[in-house]
């Protein structure tokens, strides 16, 4: 089977992409994507708050007196390159190690941070860049508006700064999610929907919140999938599924939603092995043996709103019960 596919105008071997993980913080992780036989890996986040806290606790901690600020500012420098550093050699060593394309990841709190970070990571060979954009609606003082403008100059920023691919990856609070989406489909190469954001969780025995189950099952597929069945067809990028991907039939099920391409890492965390990759692509090419489709752009948005015959039901909100009754006994 053909499972060739052009993603951010990079060409694939398959749509199945190791997403944003522990799995890609390392080339021996990485490496292990590849040979498993991954599309292309999303690396490690880069995380500015966290280099950020790893620079001030260099600087609390240094013979440096606060009274004399140019050596303050020195070792801030030196604290914050370091830090950095680990990353870009990331890039340089995956990019030597695989043939596949290799796309960094980056989450900034600055508007300085989101330019410089992306420029460098360009500048070491990163083939493109996955802007980890999420903003939580949480300001009863801000309007929907005033939030998404956040996004849209996030990536403004970018795009003046390289010239590699964007994707974007975002949440789904929005209140005008498909709008949303198709202008900022405009500005980027790809949306990765969606951002899996960090999940809390009450422990009723110890009364206090505590972190929530920290990988997705595949019942949270669902919610891309719908997204991408709606938006497939009618923005201006590609269109790739996050969350609740776990097996071969959940990759094919987004692509024939519209998705151009799949991430997936809880899968293999669930199944503690990367090569479980291998298992999901032969699967989805058992499928298409099976179904007669000799290439995934034979299936891919088959089942999408726009070609669908009844289109209403991409949308439907409410459950219909299909029987008249049902006993609880």
């Amino acid at each position: 089977m053909n499972l060739t596919t052009r993603y951010m105008g990079m060409s694939l071997r398959n749509p199945v992409i190791v997403s944003s993980s522990g799995i890609t913080q390392s080339v021996e992780g990485i490496e292990r994507c590849a040979e498993a036989g991954a599309g292309a890996v999303v690396l490690k986040s880069v995380f500015e708050e966290e280099i950020q806290a790893r620079t001030r606790g260099a600087v609390e901690s240094s013979l440096f007196p606060t009274s004399f600020p140019e050596g303050q500012d020195y070792v801030e420098r030196y604290s914050h390159e370091r830090a950095f550093s680990h990353h870009l050699e990331l890039v340089r060593k995956a990019k030597q190690a695989v043939p596949i394309p290799v796309i960094s990841s980056v989450h900034c709190v600055s508007s300085g941070g989101w330019t410089d970070y992306a420029s460098r990571l360009q500048d070491v060979g990163a083939d493109g860049l996955e802007l980890n954009v999420f903003v939580l609606p949480t300001d009863f003082r801000r309007d929907s508006r005033s939030y998404e403008d956040v996004y849209f100059r996030i990536v403004e920023a970018v795009r003046r700064n390289v010239s590699i691919p964007i994707a974007l990856k975002i949440g789904s609070y929005f209140s005008g999610l498909a709008r949303t989406a198709v202008e900022l489909s405009r500005s980027v190469d790809a949306l990765v929907l969606f951002n899996r954001f960090y999940r809390l969780d009450i422990d009723v025995e110890e009364l206090r919140v505590v972190p929530a189950e920290p990988f997705s099952d595949p019942g949270e597929s669902v919610i891309p999938m719908r997204w991408i069945s709606i938006l497939s067809g009618r923005v201006e990028c590609d269109l790739a599924a996050n969350t609740g991907i776990h097996d071969g039939t959940g990759v094919v099920k987004q692509l024939l939603a519209g998705a151009t391409a799949v991430q997936l890492c809880s899968a293999l965390y669930r199944q503690r092995a990367i090569e479980y990759l291998s298992t999901i692509l032969d699967d989805v090419s058992a499928w298409m043996a099976r179904h007669g489709f000799r290439s995934v752009d034979e299936f891919r948005g088959k089942l999408a709103q726009e070609n669908s015959d009844d289109p209403a039901a991409h949308e439907r909100v409410q459950f219909v019960l299909q029987t008249a009754d049902r006993s609880l006994t």
